[in-house]
């Protein structure tokens, strides 16, 4: 009889003791040395093995299980909606079974496979898996697709700060409240009314609507030396750093402006985005105290604990020189502060510095967010491939990394508050000076 609770404790272990080697690097202010991600590789491994053992339904998963450090262990059946506080590494979204698979060759990764242009019985066609067997190139066995989300997730500035929902299909409806004033109802049709004994209670009729999440491809290209591709500087975790790293910069960039036509709907082509204008006279090209204070006003209130400002790298000379004067004997306050973490603040609120936005004077250059009211839609099920031929005469591979995924807004239009008049947002930027 297979004991299903040892091996629930055994996954726990070795992810417990993966997690550990990368705290400890992380009190050291130090990456993973070459040595440690190798252990933690095998740690990792093991664990997606033993998880293979366990049934894929019923009352023997993973639910409830709980690693060392107090984290709850994904559902062996995954998809499941993930808040912003929520875990996010790949097998929290799709579980212990996703659409990818287990690399079994341990004497040869993946990508040297790939490359190498040579039949391998592990390498899976993305044909066998889909409708549509033009739409080829290699699925990415689970552990690797595991590794290269990671490292995108490491880096993206909207992906952990808001909500993602694993999709199981090309397209996924979520229902969602409408926004409607607040001088008239709540939730776009939500009432109510003190009422005397026996009195006639007024209906109320909350308006929902739908939401829907369409996969868009992102493809990133990589070319490559052939010489390179032989004798690559790190094998594969070079790969997992290039496509993580990728993935995450062209995320971030859809995510905060994209147009939402064959690519996901960013935060500053939004409907529900408020734009705050500038004081009179202003100078071009200025950020100044009161557009800040004017834009932190604009936040609708249940924002205010999840609110950071997006801010792109070319308002730092702005921001680091605005500062408050007290008084008539040349004393002042800066605007921004560091937060004695190594990060900055205005207003309290964290600063996210980044080049992803719009430039210093244009729309986005500055953004006040809830990035919580954000919701991307991520598939499983990556693929990878490459092709000698494109670039044949000048002896180059050209490598291909494709992933599915949508975003946009939970909102789809500013609240106006009781008073009729003042509208709130969790988008917030700054017209054009």
């Amino acid at each position: 009889m297979i004991d299903y609770d040892k091996i629930r404790c055994d996954i726990a272990r070795l992810r417990g003791a993966a997690a550990e080697l990368d705290a400890h690097a992380a009190l050291q202010g130090r990456s993973l040395s070459a040595d440690e991600l190798k252990i933690k590789r095998d740690l990792l491994k093991e664990a997606e093995n033993l998880s293979l053992e366990l049934p894929s339904s019923g009352p023997l998963t993973l639910q409830g299980i709980t690693d060392p450090y107090g984290q709850r262990v994904a559902s062996s059946e995954g998809y499941e909606l993930r808040a912003p506080g929520q875990a996010k590494d790949y097998r929290s979204l799709f579980g212990t079974r996703s659409d990818g698979y287990t690399w079994k060759d341990r004497s040869t990764d993946y990508f040297s496979a790939v490359m190498s242009g040579r039949h391998h019985p592990d390498l899976i066609t993305r044909s066998m898996n889909e409708t549509t067997p033009s739409d080829g190139g290699f699925l990415v066995p689970t552990e690797y697709a595991q590794q290269i989300h990671a490292v995108s997730l490491e880096n993206e500035l909207v992906m952990p700060r808001c909500f993602v929902q694993p999709m199981k299909s090309n397209e996924c409806h979520i229902p969602a409240m409408a926004i409607g004033s607040h001088s008239t109802s709540l939730y776009g049709g939500f009432t109510a009314s003190y009422t005397d004994e026996a009195g006639t209670i007024n209906e109320a009729n909350p308006k929902t609507r739908s939401m829907t999440l369409n996969a868009k491809k992102l493809t990133g290209l990589i070319r490559l030396s052939n010489e390179l591709v032989s004798d690559l500087p790190g094998g594969p975790d070079q790969i997992i750093q290039i496509c993580g790293k990728g993935l995450s910069w062209y995320r971030d960039k859809a995510f905060l402006k994209g147009s939402g036509v064959g690519q996901p709907l960013g935060i500053l082509n939004s409907s529900c985005l408020i734009s705050v204008a500038a004081e009179d006279g202003q100078p071009a090209d200025t950020i100044c105290y009161e557009n800040l204070v004017n834009m932190f006003a604009r936040m609708y209130s249940g924002g205010f604990k999840n609110s950071c400002w997006v801010v792109h790298q070319t308002c730092l000379p702005q921001l680091l020189t605005l500062s408050i004067t007290i008084g008539v004997g040349g004393d002042h306050i800066p605007v921004m502060r560091e937060d004695g973490s190594g990060g900055y603040t205005i207003l309290t609120r964290p600063v996210l510095i980044t080049e992803k936005t719009e430039p210093l004077g244009d729309v986005g250059d500055i953004i006040f967010a809830d990035l919580s009211q954000y919701v991307a839609g991520l598939r499983a099920g990556m693929r990878f491939d490459m092709s000698p031929h494109v670039h044949f005469s000048t002896d180059e591979t050209l490598v291909r990394l494709v992933e599915r995924h949508d975003g946009q807004p939970l909102w789809s239009e500013a609240l106006t508050l009781e008073d009729g008049v003042t509208t709130v947002s969790p988008f917030i930027v700054l017209a054009a000076r």
